[in-house]
């Protein structure tokens, strides 16, 4: 085998920065051991040549794919992300392989890498050539979720997403980073260290460089050179002894002397990675660069959540895992009230102590496969060195055969893949199993309570709760309900000490919980059921007849008031508040936020619910809830609220704290938003003394589905929750709401719900414009009867429609579809409150499904 020095291609995504330092680190280690490396990117040059600044190191333009388009430095434009991917490498494919095949061939091209280019794998197969992938993400997965969010504009780009996948399936390995998603697309993977850029400075270097006093607190703001948005930098956003430096990318938002006088503009040749090494923290929305480079040196990251990127939450779970990891809401960010989480960061210790000589290992093992033409090695065991990392020793060639991945791997990357995109899109959940990213195992009971069989054949959790609280109404039914019995020992085991040296650390939602609760005055707790629909599902909205099966998982909520004497806040609300006099505030931690890419904790101040003296309107609460994805969840919970003062004019003197925990699955069609809407809805009515009848509770918890949350659902799932008996069907006529004599169910007979891995999203642009168009189609029929009157057929509701009415009468001239346009000039309304017809160029169905079921 020769050892001839090697040409090797590195194709490099023009998305972010922080693809491009990770490649310089690798290629700094190709071109050091006399390799010629070609990058190939849209990226600048400039990144590449000025830190390896060799002849052994060209750079070739070419735009082969495009990222994420952003709006901001946190928002990402999802259709225009996939319309530019189409326009960039798509339409124009085939002469963008014919291209790069030629080039390939003529540069004699020994091995292509790729970080992470989908059209390079295709091009270097068609080019008879190794391509390895060295990434902690791919192209698929992210706009997967963004074809899946978009309904039916995005069903257009589905085929799209499967070309990246099977571009992606031709390299030969993938040599997987830390903090990785799912990539089932790759065949064979290898685990290889962290790559990251190291100081090249002292602290102390850099403090006299800034001109700094050893006592000063150092903050790092990363915030990617993207246009500033809603914020700006204020004196007062920083602690006093605190100075920030500004890292802009490249694209400054002010210069230096228009900064405010305690904040300083990185120079445009400063090496981030001094700067993270001598911070105190670092504030940024969270990438691979950063990331990286906070666990490399340690350094907190305060981070403040992106919209719609599934690379983020794996990321995240590596900064919490290592303690590193501090969320920033949107809002604190947006108004300055960053101090609270400045100085927490003083108290944060790093237990990261893993190898961070990735860009060696990558190197040499890019080598071995370019010189044994894509002979893939197994890892070595691990020798316990300095140059060891994971199993890999960088000091040595990599030995082995090659191996196909196993079975295993590449099943429990599709099964994460594919329930992050069956999520449930109006509250962005992504799953993070514990099992899925290495050293992140979630802590489990009495932390985060879970029904278990053993807690459900034991009584020891129901004499523990007798003993530990006194319960004044609802202990006879405690035996009936385990599940209730676990949280309230959750409950009692809030306030036990934390362990310092707990590994790994307490949970974010734990460690917000403990001073939810005053302890020596009531406290509520409330539970509600998910439902099986066994009989007349989507039809609600059109009076069908409905049977529903209250499920075994149920939500639980702890609520609790608190006079403002009493109140107790989290430092961020008192930060806010700073110079006011006290307000009453509404705080709510969700128990297993820490395995989605949501907030574990949402706070607002309850007057921000008033506008001169009255509720704000429903409109209102739907905007507020929404500006910020991270927390949309919260309308479920705080939704009550609104609704409440509406209905039934309640106001809200004092602070009121809500504990979440649901096991009701999320995204499955069992109705877990209508589980949380009931459980908060009971917990608010009993602790403002609020006496409602079940059917009516009902009622007001879809006002808040459809008025606050946005979402067009029919009554059934809040009435199930509400009143289903689990020893029983629900009846219920939905004209509106009439319940029906339940249906008993035999003894013999049991009822399970399977996934069937299709998301289900009521929320979702596919429900809405099938019911939009279900009313559309009513309304077509009705102004066809119109000299019979104006009111709606059937009362308003398709199945009072015999089919035999429907099919003599009104199908042959009910259209198959129509744009929103055309129905609008024509119809002018449809009938429904809880959908909005639209002038966008988008075909509803009227009578795809809209024959009327009789039932």
């Amino acid at each position: 085998m020769s050892d001839a020095p090697l040409n090797i291609a590195y194709y490099v995504t023009g998305h972010g920065l922080g693809h491009a330092t990770r490649v310089v680190e690798v290629c700094r280690q190709l071109v050091a051991s006399g390799h010629k490396v070609f990058v190939v990117t849209a990226a600048a040059a400039g990144v590449f040549i000025r830190e390896i600044p060799s002849q052994q190191l060209s750079v070739r333009r070419a735009v082969l794919d495009c990222g994420s388009k952003q709006q901001d430095a946190f928002s990402v434009d999802m259709k225009g992300s996939l319309e530019l991917y189409q326009e960039t490498a798509v339409d124009c494919r085939d002469a963008i392989l014919t291209e790069e095949v030629r080039w390939l061939k003529t540069s004699e091209i020994d091995l292509v890498a790729v970080d992470i280019v989908p059209i390079a794998f295709a091009a270097a197969a068609a080019a008879g050539l190794p391509a390895v992938g060295v990434s902690n993400f791919s192209w698929d997965l992210i706009y997967s979720e963004y074809a899946s969010t978009l309904g039916n504009v995005g069903n257009s780009y589905r085929k799209m997403v499967w070309q990246i996948a099977e571009d992606y399936a031709c390299a030969s390995v993938l040599l997987r980073l830390p903090g990785y998603s799912p990539m089932p697309a790759f065949g064979e993977v290898i685990d290889v260290p962290l790559v990251v850029r190291h100081a090249q400075k002292s602290k102390a270097q850099v403090y006299i460089e800034l001109r700094l006093q050893e006592d000063t607190h150092l903050c790092v703001f990363i915030y990617g050179g993207q246009p500033p948005g809603e914020w700006e930098l204020r004196e007062e956003n920083l602690p006093e002894g605190w100075i920030c430096v500004v890292c802009s990318g490249g694209k400054p938002i002010v210069s230096d002397n228009k900064l405010p006088s305690n904040f300083r503009l990185a120079k445009p040749d400063d090496f981030i990675p001094d700067l993270v090494n001598a911070a105190n923290c670092v504030l940024g929305k969270i990438g691979y660069g950063t990331t990286s480079e906070c666990l490399g040196h340690g350094t907190p990251f305060i981070f403040i959540r992106r919209d719609y990127f599934n690379e983020e939450p794996f990321l995240r779970k590596q900064l919490e895992v290592h303690g590193l990891g501090v969320e920033m809401k949107r809002r604190d960010f947006l108004s300055g009230n960053w101090a609270p989480f400045l100085l927490k960061t003083l108290t944060m210790e790093s237990n990261f102590n893993e190898a961070t000589n990735g860009a060696e290992v990558v190197a040499r093992m890019l080598e071995h496969i370019a010189r044994h033409k894509g002979y893939i090695p197994i890892p070595e065991p691990p020798e316990g060195d300095v140059g060891t990392a994971n199993g890999y020793n960088a000091n040595g060639p990599p030995r082995g055969r090659a191996v196909a991945r196993a079975g295993a791997g590449r099943l429990r990357d599709a099964i994460v893949f594919g329930y992050m995109m069956q999520r449930h899109r109006a509250r962005g959940k992504v799953e993070v199993p514990e099992w899925y990213v290495p050293g992140a195992v979630r802590a489990t009971s009495p932390e985060t309570p879970q029904v278990s069989a053993a807690v459900q054949a034991s009584t020891a959790a129901t004499q523990e709760v007798l003993a530990a609280f006194d319960i004044t109404h609802g202990k006879e039914n405690l035996d009936q309900c385990p599940d209730t019995a676990a949280f309230l020992s959750m409950l009692h085991h809030l306030d036990d000490p934390v362990d310092e040296d707990a590994d790994p650390p307490e949970l974010p939602e734990r460690l917000a919980a403990k001073s939810l609760f005053r302890w020596e005055d009531e406290v509520i707790v409330t539970r509600a059921p998910g439902r099986l629909d066994v009989m007349g599902g989507i039809g609600d909205y059109s009076g069908c007849l409905v049977l529903q099966k209250p499920t075994a998982e149920a939500c639980h909520v702890a609520c609790q008031r608190h006079p403002l004497a009493k109140q107790k806040v989290w430092k961020h609300i008192q930060n806010r508040h700073k110079g006011h006099r006290p307000k009453p505030v509404l705080r709510v931690v969700s128990f297993h936020a820490d395995d989605t890419n949501r907030s574990p904790t949402f706070d607002m101040d309850l007057t921000e619910l008033l506008r001169d003296g009255q509720p704000i309107s429903y409109s209102e609460a739907r905007t507020y809830f929404k500006s910020d994805p991270a927390t949309s969840w919260a309308a479920y919970v705080a939704g009550p609220l609104v609704v409440l003062m509406h209905e039934l004019g309640l106001r809200y003197p004092q602070g009121i704290s809500l504990l979440l925990s649901s096991a009701v699955p999320e995204g499955k069609g069992v109705s877990s938003s209508a589980a949380v809407e009931v459980a908060v809805m009971q917990a608010l009515c009993a602790a403002h003394d609020v006496h409602i009848d079940g059917r009516h509770l009902a009622l007001l918890c879809q006002k808040v589905e459809n008025y606050v949350v946005g979402a067009p659902c029919g009554v059934m799932d809040q009435m199930a929750s509400s009143l289903g008996d689990q020893q029983a069907l629900m009846a219920m006529s939905c004209q509106p709401a009439e319940v029906e004599p339940e249906v008993l169910i035999p003894s013999h007979l049991k009822f399970w719900g399977l996934d069937s891995g299709v998301r289900h999203s009521i929320g979702g642009a596919d429900y809405t414009s099938v019911r939009a168009g279900a009313f559309m189609g009513l309304r077509v029929m009705t102004q066809q009867k119109a000299a019979e009157g104006p009111e709606p057929l059937g009362n308003g509701y398709l199945c009072s429609i015999r089919p035999s009415v429907y099919a003599q009468h009104y199908e042959e001239n009910l259209p198959e579809s129509m744009t929103g346009a055309d129905f609008l000039a024509k119809y002018h309304h449809h009938y429904d409150h809880a959908t909005q017809v639209g002038i966008a160029p988008l075909n509803f169905s009227l009578r795809l499904l809209h024959c009327p079921c009789g039932l």
